[in-house]
């Protein structure tokens, strides 16, 4: 039973997260240049809803919470509001407006020219140019991976939830 909890909670508010992220998103679209470069704030709708994820499980589990029930309903909101707002960013960039990708990999092509004696310093000169290369070939479809590997910080997040909030039943 509390398997089905733990996943009924993660989808509902890993979807909320999810669709929350992705309005930030639409915001930074209609606002600023860059909506891309700017979406790294967005992290924090993630880690409010995994907190209240983990929050409503306790509470309506009587007030009891073990670390891997919170761990649990935190990692999969976090990887599920991930997925999802990576995967709505993906269908707003192929089907609305690609100029945002666009922009963004000229951005990140741009940094890593400006600072190539840094980076040629962590790769080799082959590594480089390959790095250099694939921004020129970057399909939108990364923008969910790239949601999916920065999001992942909120892990700290959530074992902090997971212990702070853990409370056992005394038997």
């Amino acid at each position: 039973m509390k398997r089905k909890q733990i996943f009924r909670y993660s989808i509902t508010f890993g979807l909320l997260a999810g669709l929350g992220c992705f309005l930030f998103f639409v915001a930074m679209y209609f606002t600023k240049s860059d909506p891309l470069s700017l979406r790294r704030p967005d992290i924090g709708i993630n880690i409010i809803l995994i907190w209240a994820a983990i929050w409503y499980f306790k509470r309506n589990n009587g007030g009891y919470l073990h670390f891997y029930e919170g761990f649990s309903i935190g990692f999969l909101t976090n990887i599920i509001a991930a997925l999802v707002s990576g995967i709505l960013v993906y269908l707003f960039i192929e089907f609305i407006d690609a100029k945002p990708f666009t922009e963004w990999m000229v951005n990140g092509k741009a940094l890593l020219i400006k600072d190539k004696e840094m980076f040629q310093k962590m790769l080799n000169e082959k590594s480089y140019r390959q790095s250099l290369l694939s921004f020129d070939n970057q399909k939108h479809s990364v923008i969910i991976y790239d949601d999916l590997m920065f999001k992942q910080v909120a892990i700290i997040a959530i074992s902090l939830f997971s212990m702070a909030m853990r409370k056992i039943q005394n038997l």
